[in-house]
């Protein structure tokens, strides 16, 4: 018996309808018809087609000059659906904003995606220079210290697989560009319990990371500290930060059922 083409099942409209949704990001929040056509590689015909169909049934409308089209508040309510369902994120939060209350510092919760993080909640500190990254924003986990943290929850061969095949693009001069040095790299940072990350993305801006685990001991979510180095990379200041990620991970994994061995 002969095995059947998956994309034999494959809807293209439908297909495309999601990469028109994907098109839109916090760098290009608004798109015009050309824009979409070119970037799917159809003509304008079918791509307002496309079009039409999502801004009827609510997940793109117009934008304020009536010719470009941004996301409308029912493609937010998928993201939203998305969040509700992860586990932890609700337990997460107060722990969360009470880090950014007692550091003053913006604090963050990061899940993983294949090789990328997505960050899932924010919440924003009021100093002049800190993080501007948006819920559902995606980064590379190899270059990030929340993705370090996440890819501590796999084994060395856990993440040969995961990389075989992909580029680790260098970010700044300390990230891992080979897979031989992230796997070290994961390892310390496994060892440890938390990471560090210094100007990775932005200049001047330092990162601070911990691993949250569930009731099976499973790594399900990170998060951080990041803002002005400034502010933050100073020895006694580090240790205190560094201490008060690793309270607020070890006390959401707590809430969650991971009791620690030993």
């Amino acid at each position: 018996m002969s095995e059947t083409d998956p994309n034999t099942y494959i809807a293209p409209a439908l297909q495309r309808g999601l990469a028109i949704l994907e098109l839109f990001t916090p760098q290009r929040r608004t798109l015009s018809l050309t824009d979409i056509a070119k970037a799917l590689g159809i003509g304008r015909a079918s791509a307002y087609r496309l079009v039409f169909t999502l801004e009827h049934l609510g997940y793109i409308g117009r934008a304020g000059d009536g010719k470009s089209y941004r996301l409308a508040p029912r493609s937010m309510q998928l993201g939203y659906h998305y969040l509700s369902g992860l586990d932890g994120i609700e337990v997460a939060i107060p722990y969360i904003d009470g880090l950014r209350d007692s550091t003053q510092i913006s604090a963050h919760m990061a899940v993983r995606d294949g090789t990328e993080i997505v960050y899932v909640y924010r919440a924003h500190s009021h100093m002049t220079l800190s993080s501007n990254i948006a819920v559902g924003y995606r980064l590379p986990a190899h270059a990030t210290a929340m993705g370090r943290m996440l890819l501590s929850g796999l084994g060395d061969e856990a993440i040969a697989q995961l990389y075989t095949g992909v580029r680790l693009d260098r970010y700044s001069d300390t990230t891992a560009v080979t897979l031989t040095s992230l796997i070290q790299e994961v390892a310390e940072d496994r060892k440890r319990g938390w990471t560090m990350n210094r100007s990775s993305f932005v200049s001047g801006i330092v990162a601070i990371a911990a691993a949250i685990r569930d009731h099976r001991g499973e790594v399900i979510a990170a998060i951080n500290l990041s803002g002005p180095s400034a502010v933050m990379d100073q020895p006694a200041t580090l240790d205190h930060l560094r201490a008060k990620v690793v309270e607020t991970a070890d006390a959401i994994s707590h809430q969650l059922g991971y009791l620690p061995r030993g």
